[in-house]
């Protein structure tokens, strides 16, 4: 059911046979007929869609492994929570004096209705911000980063907000999440909590501990492996950057891949007019920053604040941009016409999302349904992809390694862990390398980085 509608989260039996039967099973006693009668229904519209592929090959393989995911867990170390928990609670607090400082005024930076108060009729900090449903100036943090310039508190609210959610999402509930007996943390993995395909994870949610942040890569300190063991890490390199380049059939880019060049140095050379050597790392830093946002369909405003440029020079920068890639700008044309004609798009395997608002009378609604047209194509077959090598890599370590041997851990995003005795960690990395390189031929090849540590912060590079 959530294959035919992604927008489904989490459906029950109820709500499922009668959306599809149109009627239900008085107190829920169901029957095996009941049931196969709806299997029958749903196995045929997945046919129909051209979706059996997907529930065969890629979802229903991934379930066992899931399974022994959560069983395995992550070994914790106790000692380096209890040291985070000290040290944010000491940053909060310094952050807290100075946000007041700052303002003049002592309140709670966690009362959206406190903080809208004193930013915009206490300081009066003005800026093109969303309102909320009730009419008043949005605190949220994507409409506060577009007021990161104007004026000193808000960068510093912020770090606030994303220092007290590390904290309460992750440092605090942590201590109690750990399985007593094994030391470890045994997450749930949800396969139908995205509308993308990617996996969500709850109680806790891994998926979301901040990468980008100083204290987010140092919570990734207290994941460690068990004694005798190592942890490998196995990473798509700019895996979303090459499902674009490869659907978009765009020849600069498949070749910049293809040559191993850095793609953001060459996109940056190509829409600056200038040999590679001479690019800057600010250059650089605006085509990386572009590269990116193509991929959620972003427009001159949002690629001016995160390239911190101005609105009309990026504009300009994106004209050229698409002069220079002009399968990328195709692509994006053809994502939104085919949502407006089909109300859907789909991944490279035929993964499908629906996207009911470009019908919408809101124009806003439109455009945010036109950017997830251009979106999603990528994001869901990097997840379809990131699915698939679980897939491969839990059958060649079962076929080649005992268990106590080499065993999954984790999924996050492009990136699989897992955990390997210590003697074996070097070989099963680049055997596994290969296999997440060898998944599925893209025009832009795939590259995986294999790392190899005692716990998930500290892990080095191999060859």
């Amino acid at each position: 059911a959530w294959l035919l509608n992604s927008e489904l989260k989490e459906p029950t039996l109820d709500e499922i046979y009668f959306s599809e039967l149109g009627k239900s099973v008085p107190g829920g006693n169901y029957q095996s007929s009941d049931i196969s009668e709806l299997y029958d229904v749903l196995r045929n519209k997945l046919k129909d869609t051209d979706l059996i592929k997907v529930f065969e090959e890629i979802e229903m393989p991934l379930i066992p492994i899931l399974t022994e995911m959560e069983e395995n867990g992550f070994k914790i170390n106790k000692k380096e929570i209890k040291k985070l928990d000290e040290y944010t609670k000491k940053e909060i607090k310094k952050l807290e004096n100075k946000i007041h400082k700052l303002t003049g005024i002592k309140f709670n930076i966690s009362s959206t209705q406190q903080l809208s108060e004193v930013l915009f009729n206490r300081l009066q900090i003005t800026g093109r911000i969303r309102k909320t449903p009730k009419g008043k100036l949005s605190t949220r943090a994507t409409e506060l980063e577009k007021l990161a310039e104007a004026h000193p508190v808000i960068p510093l609210i912020l770090e606030y907000r994303e220092l007290v959610k590390l904290k309460t999402t992750y440092i605090e509930p942590f201590p109690k999440l750990i399985d007593p007996k094994d030391n470890r943390l045994h997450t749930t993995f949800i396969q139908t909590g995205t509308v993308t395909g990617r996996l969500a994870s709850q109680n806790p949610n891994l998926q979301n501990i901040p990468i980008k942040t100083e204290l987010g890569q140092e919570f990734r300190k207290v994941f460690i492996a068990e004694k005798g063991c190592k942890l490998i890490s196995l990473d798509y390199s700019q895996l979303e950057l090459r499902i674009a380049a490869h659907i978009a059939k765009d020849g600069k880019m498949i070749n910049a891949f293809k040559k191993g060049v850095d793609i953001h140095t060459e996109t940056a050379a190509e829409v600056f007019d200038m040999p590679l050597e001479k690019v800057s790392p600010e250059m650089r830093r605006r085509a990386k920053a572009l590269n990116f946002g193509i991929i959620y369909g972003m427009g001159p405003q949002g690629f001016a604040r995160s390239a911190g440029i101005k609105q009309t020079e990026a504009k300009k920068f994106i004209e050229k941009y698409f002069e220079e890639f002009k399968k990328v700008a195709e692509f994006m044309a053809d994502m939104r016409n085919e949502a407006h004609d089909k109300g859907m798009v789909k991944t490279l395997f035929g993964r499908r999302r629906q996207l009911a608002e470009i019908y919408s009378s809101i124009p806003e609604m439109v455009r945010q349904a036109e950017r997830m047209a251009i979106n999603f194509p990528v994001q869901g077959t990097a997840a379809d992809l990131t699915k698939m090598a679980m897939i491969k890599i839990h059958d060649y370590i079962h076929k080649n390694y005992k268990e106590d041997e080499v065993r999954i851990l984790l999924q996050v995003h492009d990136e699989i862990v897992l955990e390997a005795k210590e003697n074996l960690a070097e070989k099963v990395a680049k055997e596994l390398k290969e296999i997440m390189e060898s998944v599925y031929k893209l025009d832009a090849p795939l590259v995986a980085e294999a790392k190899i540590g005692d716990n998930w912060r500290d892990l080095k590079l191999i060859n």
